[in-house]
């Protein structure tokens, strides 16, 4: 078989402060094959999304097209998301004929002008390649599913887990379908149940964790070739917000409806039990102070680069300063300045800094500190979902006993590597802060004490009553409280 496959993966916050344009996917990964700019990343990015690996040992040919990725943050300019569509599509055209096409997209793309670029493209691809050419897409459970999405793909796969932790074989069951479809062996077809409702669910912990594995046991049995729930998007505030579940049935339509409204059902019923406690700044780390074990782990949801934020905010660091925490860090501030600032001083310097609160009222106060730098770093990284990201030039200061690494390459938390590349172990430590949502999980969780999930003030804001959504459909939980009139058979309507 000869496989399409190209990657665009943007999550889209409209309440971001940070803008989006070429250059913020070149900071991350860019392969445009019109130039061909970027090519030394195309081979690592093929093998990091598991395409060469997945279609290899099958013999399959790879055609790739854009390969495209950025941190969060508004949504792309239409310059930039119109190169993006033209590289992808001018590829694919020039690929044809292709027996499949197999995407990696995020499902939570805006650009100006475009509320559903993940729709947008598939449409451009199968008016590429017709109604007889199967199409994949593995997608991030925090995408908003479209109608366009389901009309225009023939197999949808988001992963299931939070942390993201199987991307691979989900990109590997895609491709298996595709090629199970291009065979004849397989139909494949598709239901979308809408679920309105708004959050963020950690599949870690119960009664999530058990849910998931029950919505994932039907797969492969009766017909069942894949099941998907999708937790949403709230931030990029757009009609299809929120969650939902996906069923991909080999050939029986009604069958695939009939499961994805019995899950839906049931994602609704748990939707309080699901919901995760997030306590204020200075609450959580009084409730990290009072427990007794460590060390403890506090998540700055908030601020987290992984859902749009600038990553700079200074709650918590003030919070930990103002209770006299000792043996405490904190990373990452972003803070392109204050590092190139630590980095003139040199190691063992101790500097008067300002630090952090630059990217508007959502990152707080800047904090004037005296500081010690204590490493400075220009090849510092983390692992991140299994891709190495570097930190940019990097350094770990001291601030009255709490440590905070400084970075210039906007990232969240993934990797205790951030701690460690500075000679600091976070295993050691009273309180770890991370700004991340839940993927520092895989690497932190194992041995946190305790995980706190800290709400401050911040870009991810998760009172959604609050925010200032304008498109979402409504009504929708947690800003309407149900019951919802006829909501099983007005929701599922697709």
């Amino acid at each position: 078989m000869k496989f399409y496959c190209g990657v665009v993966i943007h999550e889209t916050s409209r309440y971001s402060p940070i803008p989006t344009n070429l250059d913020s996917y070149r900071e991350t990964s860019l392969y445009l094959p019109s130039t061909n700019e970027g090519s030394r990343w195309r081979d690592r990015i093929v093998d990091e999304v598991g395409w060469k690996q997945i279609l290899g040992p099958g013999g399959h040919e790879v055609a790739v097209g854009v390969l495209a990725s950025a941190q969060p943050s508004l949504p792309t300019s239409a310059a930039a998301y119109g190169r993006l569509r033209n590289e992808m599509l001018d590829a694919l055209r020039k690929a044809m004929p292709v027996d499949a096409v197999a995407l990696f997209l995020h499902g939570a793309q805006v650009a100006e002008g475009v509320d559903d670029c993940e729709g947008d493209m598939l449409k451009g691809v199968r008016e590429i390649v017709g109604p007889d050419v199967p199409v994949g897409v593995v997608f991030d459970l925090h995408g908003n599913v479209s109608d366009e999405m389901v009309r225009y793909a023939d197999v949808l796969l988001a992963c299931l887990e939070y942390p993201h932790i199987d991307f691979s074989p989900r990109a590997a069951q895609v491709a298996q379908l595709l090629e199970r479809a291009y065979r004849g062996d397989v139909r494949p077809v598709m239901a979308h149940v809408r679920v309105p409702m708004l959050g963020t669910y950690y599949t870690t912990r119960s009664p999530m964790r058990e849910f998931v594995d029950w919505a994932k046991s039907h797969e492969g049995r009766d017909g069942i070739l894949g099941v998907s729930l999708i937790h949403g998007f709230a931030w990029s505030d757009v009609e299809a917000c929120g969650a939902g579940v996906i069923v991909v049935a080999d050939g029986d339509e009604a069958a695939a409806q009939r499961l994805a409204e019995e899950i839906a059902e049931k994602y609704f019923a748990l939707r309080d039990e699901i919901r995760e406690p997030k306590p204020s700044t200075a609450e959580a780390v009084a409730e990290a102070l009072a427990h007794q074990g460590a060390p403890v782990v506090i998540a700055d949801t908030t601020d987290n680069p992984g859902g749009g934020a600038a990553g700079d905010s200074t709650f918590l660091l003030s919070e930990l300063l103002n209770a006299g925490v000792k043996n405490a860090a904190l990373g990452m501030i972003w803070d392109p300045v204050a590092v190139q600032m630590a980095m003139r001083a040199g190691e063992g310097a101790t500097i008067d800094l300002r630090l952090g609160g630059k990217c508007g009222p959502a990152s707080g106060a800047p904090l004037d500190v005296k500081a010690k730098v204590l490493k400075c770093r220009t090849d510092a990284a983390q692992v991140a979902q299994g891709v190495l990201s570097p930190l940019g030039d990097a350094v770990m200061i001291e601030i009255g006993g709490v440590r905070v690494v400084l970075n210039s390459l906007r990232n969240q938390v993934f990797d205790t590597a951030c701690f460690e590349e500075f000679g600091i172990d976070p295993r050691d430590l009273e309180i770890v802060v991370v700004k991340s949502h839940q993927h520092f999980y895989q690497t932190f969780g194992p041995f946190a004490s305790k995980v706190i999930y800290a709400s401050p003030p911040g870009t991810v804001d998760q009172n959604y009553a609050e925010l200032g959504l304008k498109k979402v459909r409504r009504p929708i939980y947690p800003i309407d409280k149900p019951p919802f009139a006829a909501f099983d058979r007005e929701w599922s309507a697709e």
